[in-house]
Parts: structure tokens; C-alpha cells; sequence
């Protein structure tokens, strides 16, 4: 059995899941990958994550999604990192409007993807 701490990703960009998957992995993390919100309700009901990580460019309705975790008494604790491409200013900000913190761009999630877990964690124990 894996004790790792779990990080969930919504995240169906399969370039962005492997480089995640990686810096995870560097950091002591395992990844378990939501495709969409329905499959991130069922990861949810089966695993209690350290954070989940939300791409705001997913498709559908990223923001409701964060709304929702955060409305939600039983995931309104979780720690939730979100990112975007950087040029997307305003879905950035309505993503920190929303509850994600840290809200980062999606190279940032790439390269430093521990430490933005680790900024998550840090956010919701502060």
C-alpha cells in the first residue's frame, strides 16, 4: 500500500497530468487524476486527499466546482491549489474569489507543483 499523501487533480490535459504526476512524485505525493467533476465527486467519496488541484481550463464550469468544494461541509477543509494559463487574468481571479488558494499559473503548477501543494496546505492550516 502507497502512504504517500494523495493529491487529487481535475485535470484531463494528459501533458499537464504527467507533469504534475512528476513533481508530485519529487515532493513525496501520489496523484490520483479526476478527468472531470463526476469522476472528482467518486475519487472524493472513495479518498480523503492532502489537496486537490483544480485546472481551471478543464472544460465545463471550473469555478462551480471550487464553489461547490468549498460550499460542501464534508470538502470545504481540503486544501485546493488551482491554475491557468497566465494570460487568463480574469479566470485566475474568479478562481481566488471562489476559494482556491494558491491560484497560480499553469507553468508555475508544472515546474514547482510540490510547492504549490505545499502553499495549499499551508493556506488552509494558517
Amino acid at each position: 500500500m502507497d502512504d504517500r499523501p494523495l493529491v487529487i487533480a481535475l485535470c484531463p490535459d494528459l501533458m499537464m497530468r504527467s507533469r504534475i504526476e512528476s513533481g508530485l512524485e519529487i515532493a513525496g505525493y501520489r496523484l490520483r487524476v479526476a478527468g472531470g467533476p463526476t469522476r472528482l465527486a467518486e475519487a472524493l467519496a472513495e479518498e480523503s486527499p492532502a489537496c486537490l488541484m483544480i485546472d481551471l481550463e478543464a472544460g465545463g464550469d471550473a469555478i462551480a466546482v471550487i464553489e461547490g468544494l468549498r460550499s460542501d461541509p464534508a470538502t470545504a477543509g481540503i486544501p485546493l491549489a488551482a491554475f491557468a494559463g497566465h494570460t487568463n487574468v480574469e479566470l485566475l481571479d474568479r478562481a481566488r474569489a471562489a476559494g482556491a488558494d494558491p491560484v497560480v499559473a499553469r507553468g508555475q503548477a508544472a515546474i514547482s507543483t510540490g510547492k504549490v501543494v505545499e502553499q495549499a496546505i499551508a493556506a488552509r492550516s494558517a
